[in-house]
């Protein structure tokens, strides 16, 4: 027999719709976070959803919702819901250090790989015991896909020992860092959050390098540049004051904000009015692909 298809669906990711999808769907389903504290999320909770026919109006739906807003992980098992619920509870949480303990994101496909990198084989084969496959996107458009491997097949897991020292720490918070400040520059209006997850991923990323390859370590640093060069075009740093002043920023170990006070008003002027005329000639050039799509 076939192992039976879920779905590890984070309503954090869309509140407003996916509790009401899995309600809607007659699916059964469950929130990994029951028991937990975490569970008066109410609709942002964790669901493990059946998924008995992919190719339902559901199941379309909430894949839709995963390309705009990465919320799905697939998982195919033998267990049954409830233990696989379970099992995938006993993962959420690591000891940090210090008597700390956090939440392991690793049901955000956007974090699923890294966290597996983190984690080791030893814990990841235990993670995959009773799961025969899953699969992710994440910020891509194609599924990754992560077979079992484990030679305790079939085993669930409820209580595990999860532990990450500061490098693990570091990694993680290094691989999730251009989604949160793709999600403060869409609080500022520079990203359109109406487009796909990948579009608007893959317009930030050159963006985000750039500031990388500016040398800007601290994060506010780079979000203050991200947001510059949406304000004024990703091309702003190719004009040679502003070059200088990154330049001398690196040397002196400033803040792009000190740095960017050194660049006289005029050029920032100057830039926005580039800014601006680029952005009436697209908007024209929309105007007249419409029309004439009108008329074809």
């Amino acid at each position: 027999m076939a192992p039976q298809m879920f779905g590890l669906v984070d309503g954090a990711a869309s509140p407003g719709k996916i509790q009401a999808l899995l309600e809607e769907s007659g699916s059964a389903f469950v929130s990994v976070y029951e028991g937990l504290p975490e569970e008066q999320a109410g609709a942002a909770s964790l669901f493990l959803v059946r998924i008995d026919n992919p190719m339902a109006p559901w199941a379309h739906e909430l894949d839709q919702i995963d390309l705009h807003s990465p919320c799905l992980v697939l998982i195919w098992s033998d267990v049954e819901l409830s233990d696989l619920a379970a099992h995938l509870r006993a993962f959420l949480f690591a000891d940090i250090g210090d008597g700390m303990t956090a939440m392991v994101r690793y049901f955000d496909p956007r974090n699923t790989g890294a966290v597996f990198g983190v984690w080791g084989e030893q814990l990841r084969d235990m993670f995959m015991a009773p799961i025969e496959q899953l699969k992710y996107r994440g910020r891509s458009e194609q599924w990754f896909t992560v077979s079992n491997r484990s030679e305790e097949a079939g085993r669930v897991s409820r209580s595990v020992v999860v532990r990450l020292d500061q490098q693990d720490i570091d990694a993680l918070t290094a691989h999730t860092e251009p989604d949160h400040l793709m999600a403060s520059l869409t609080d500022l209006g520079h990203i359109d959050e109406a487009r796909p997850y990948r579009e608007r991923f893959l317009d930030f990323e050159p963006r985000y390098q750039r500031a990388l390859d500016w040398g800007l370590v601290e994060t506010r640093d780079r979000l203050a540049y991200c947001d510059f060069a949406y304000r004024y075009g990703d091309g702003f740093d190719r004009e040679a004051s502003i070059r200088d002043a990154l330049d001398a920023r690196r040397r002196n170990a400033e803040s792009f904000e000190n740095a960017m006070h050194r660049v006289p008003a005029r050029v920032w002027r100057a830039l926005k009015r580039a800014r601006q005329a680029e952005g009436r000639a697209v908007a024209s050039q929309d105007a007249t692909h419409e029309k004439d799509a009108v008329w074809r």
